[in-house]
């Protein structure tokens, strides 16, 4: 294994000037031509931190907290792999505690990931509710959360203003006079849907939803009323194919929501879609979250955007 010795004789240093530049403690006081000595002297042996002394030294962890309701959806799964794999890139180790949308469970989660000496949070679902949370504060925990606003966190949102309104408008060209659109009620997107439609000229008629039961009641009142149009997000997209396979003779149109994992259109029915990616917002999401660990005077609350959706026509 490599030592700071080796890199000190490589680099014809002592090894006190090695331990400063890898600690950045005193950096800025040596040279530019030492200091390049010892970055060539470091790639050259190929050097890996032991990362438990570093964290015994350090009092940091290099641990990321991941937050997730579930990743047997693909959405969700797709953003846990690349989490995991941004958070490998900048050499944090990320900690995933499924919750399944449970409270509960989100309290649990949050005490199993204080225990194991988390430096900052991911979130992919809300923690506003959960008392645990108090506890971030108190540690100086930094938060970031995917897709929705969250208080108390650095929230990272996708810009789908005009993504919606050309979905809007694609189905009023398609001949549709009225849609039917629903998301899960604490998307930013409720409100970018209504003024979309409203600019498109087309009548929507606009649900929300939260919990499973809510859910089902969507379910009921696509079975029920048959729009011709419904655009939904593409978390329940499977629940409604499955539920329009038992409907004789109701053939809607739909727009969805994809990203770059999701490419194959799984029906004939789905006629569009707007494309986010999930890649990028896993690589800005991490990215954001270890600035504020290694600049503790960034904000720790503020929206930052995505750049835009795009609208895809598959026909």
């Amino acid at each position: 294994m490599v030592t700071l010795k080796d890199i000190a004789r490589e680099a014809g240093v002592s090894k006190a000037l090695v331990s400063y530049y890898l600690s950045g403690s005193k950096a800025g006081r040596m040279s530019r031509e030492t200091a390049e000595r010892i970055g060539d002297a470091v790639k050259k042996l190929n050097y890996r931190p032991n990362r438990l002394a570093r964290s015994l030294r350090t009092g940091k962890s290099r641990n990321i907290g991941f937050l997730v309701g579930n990743i047997s959806d693909c959405y969700f799964g797709h953003l846990t792999e690349e989490v995991l794999n941004a958070a490998r890139q900048l050499d944090y180790s990320p900690i995933i505690a499924v919750t399944r949308h449970s409270s509960k469970e989100k309290g649990e989660a949050l005490d199993f990931l204080m225990r194991n000496r988390i430096d900052g949070l991911l979130i992919a679902v809300s923690i506003a509710d959960v008392p645990q949370r108090e506890l971030l504060a108190e540690n100086g925990i930094p938060v970031l959360r995917f897709t929705y606003p969250e208080p108390d966190a650095v929230s990272l949102l996708c810009d789908i203003s005009a993504a919606l309104l050309e979905a809007c408008r694609c189905f009023k060209e398609r001949g549709h006079t009225s849609m039917f659109g629903y998301f899960d009620r604490m998307l930013p997107w409720n409100r970018l849907l209504d003024i979309a439609a409203e600019q498109a000229g087309i009548e929507l008629v606009h649900k929300t939803y939260y919990s499973a039961e809510e859910r089902g009641e969507i379910l009921r009142y696509i079975e029920e009323e048959r729009p011709s149009a419904i655009l939904l997000n593409g978390m329940t997209l499977y629940d409604v194919l499955n539920r329009l396979e038992t409907i004789p003779g109701y053939f809607p149109e739909l727009i969805i929501g994809v990203d770059e994992f999701r490419i194959l259109r799984e029906s004939p029915q789905i006629i569009g879609a707007i494309r986010t990616c999930t890649a990028e917002k896993a690589r800005r999401g991490v990215r954001l979250l270890v600035d504020r660990l290694e600049q503790p005077a960034l904000p720790r609350e503020e929206v930052i955007y995505l750049p835009p959706a795009e609208f895809v026509r598959y026909c």
